[in-house]
């Protein structure tokens, strides 16, 4: 494994690292997360703010506050999705590992908020499927 795990936006002004370990890997089914994606669901990670670093194109990365405590990043540039805080998890950064260019350090390990799937997607992948988000799970 190496020591950073790169990661960018599609048009790469926005390049960054984050140093693993990485705290999860899950499928997000949420319509948030799918809506702000324009994708079925979104596969997120997450690391102490500490460990991740932007090493190009900070001044790209513009923020939108969806609801109270919640933050979506993405490219000014190319409109990628790459990065969300939530008020769930103050010190944490989640992390869209579709936007990595390394490989994780883990592979995915579940499906959350479930109960919001699509209807034309079919999971069978063996992984356990929760219908709500972690952090509610352990509200």
């Amino acid at each position: 494994m190496k020591k950073h795990i790169r990661g960018r936006c599609h048009c790469s002004h926005i390049l960054f690292e984050i140093i693993p370990p990485t705290d999860f890997c899950s499928h997000c089914h949420c319509e948030s997360c799918r809506r702000t994606h324009g994708a079925p669901f979104v596969t997120w990670t997450s690391v102490p703010e500490s460990q991740l670093k932007i090493t190009a194109g900070e001044d790209f990365l513009k923020q939108y506050s969806s609801s109270p405590g919640i933050v979506w990043m993405s490219c000014a540039h190319c409109a990628s999705p790459l990065f969300q805080i939530t008020k769930h998890s103050p010190a944490k950064i989640y992390i869209a590992v579709a936007s990595l260019i390394d490989p994780l350090d883990r592979d995915p390990e579940n499906h959350v908020s479930f109960g919001e799937c699509v209807s034309w997607i079919k999971v069978n992948d063996g992984l356990p499927q929760h219908s709500q988000r972690a952090s509610d799970r352990n509200a």
